[in-house]
């Protein structure tokens, strides 16, 4: 069974987690080649000391992703597709009509004008995300000069909702405790330098974990990585 992909429309981020949809979900006439899945890293240098030739860059978080795909329209009739929204036939929707269709479940059309939010939906693809921009380059055209096939590239970046997104960097913050099961061999100093970039506040995961020894640590033993701050005062302390 071929499967198409599909555009779902919210009007609210807080709706994926199973509100409605706003409208009709956008389903492909063909399937995108390939597209493009990009991740870039937000990174954050100390302030360069006087005299100094560079700092290490540090990595903050990482940026929304981004997608990228072309799309294509064709109404010729020379080729056939099915599975487009409201089950209408390729053959009797005009690329114009598709494309409009495109732009109604993105916000982009009528009185809307505004960001919807959106899933998309295909293999491996399954994201929440905004539509960031697009543009249509027209390829064929009838003896009127109406378009009967287009090519649309889209970049749509991806979007949580607030609370999702504040959660995961909990989660993943430096000031709150983490835990870590040690591995087969693995040592103190090692989780430490792997955790907090520096294997100096392993004194202070060891007392916060009632260790007498940071030798002999055993495999799948349960630890408590006290908070960055914490940890970093607690190997101030045994220096």
């Amino acid at each position: 069974m071929l499967v198409k992909l599909t555009i779902i429309p919210f009007e609210t981020s807080k709706a994926f987690a199973g509100g409605p949809p706003a409208g009709p979900p956008f389903i492909a006439q063909f399937n995108p080649t390939d597209y493009t899945d990009a991740l870039e890293l937000e990174l954050n240098s100390d302030q360069i000391p006087h005299g100094a030739d560079g700092n290490e860059a540090k990595v903050k978080g990482f940026k929304p992703r981004q997608w990228t795909l072309k799309l294509l329209f064709e109404g010729s009739g020379a080729t056939s597709a099915t599975g487009l929204p409201l089950g209408i036939p390729s053959s009797s929707l005009s690329v114009v009509g598709q494309i409009e269709l495109f732009k109604a479940t993105v916000g982009f059309s009528g009185d809307t004008h505004r960001q919807r939010f959106l899933q998309l939906i295909w293999g491996r693809l399954f994201v929440t995300c905004a539509l960031e921009s697009f543009s249509v380059n027209y390829k064929l055209f009838d003896p009127a000069g109406l378009p009967i096939r287009a090519e649309l590239d889209a970049t749509f970046k991806e979007h949580k909702d607030p609370e999702v997104q504040a959660l995961e960097q909990n989660l993943a913050s430096p000031d709150i405790s983490h835990a870590h099961l040690a591995g087969e061999n693995e040592k103190l100093p090692n989780i430490a330098n792997n955790i907090y970039r520096s294997p100096d506040p392993y004194i202070a995961v060891a007392r916060a974990n009632g260790l007498n020894t940071v030798r002999g640590l055993r495999s799948g033993t349960e630890l408590r990585l006290p908070p960055i701050r914490a940890a970093e005062k607690g190997a101030g302390n045994a220096a």
